[in-house]
């Protein structure tokens, strides 16, 4: 597997036939580069760092702050649980 970059999926050469996998290696970092020469031409406000992966990191952030609020949730229903547990077992003696 050779790494991808930004735009660029990784190239996976394990089904390749022998022959073909340099070649497909040295178009692959051909690909990058090119791809990097159109990404310095964009304004930087177009550019795939500064439109999907700003996205893709403010996702990270919204499932972070997500998990966190599920995990209040849950610990504050096991609580809620836990006291009526109680109380049912206090009126059950």
């Amino acid at each position: 597997m050779i790494e991808g970059y930004q735009g660029i999926m990784p190239l996976d050469t394990s089904h390749m036939k022998p022959q073909f996998v340099k070649q497909a290696i040295e178009q692959h970092y051909k690909d990058i580069e090119g791809y990097k020469r159109e990404q310095s031409l964009l304004k930087p406000e177009h550019r795939y760092e500064n439109t999907i992966i700003h996205v893709q990191k403010q996702h990270k952030l919204e499932d972070k702050h997500r998990d966190i609020r599920n995990e209040r949730v849950r610990l504050h229903q096991m609580r809620q649980d836990e006291q009526r547990e109680k109380e049912y077992s206090n009126k059950c003696i």
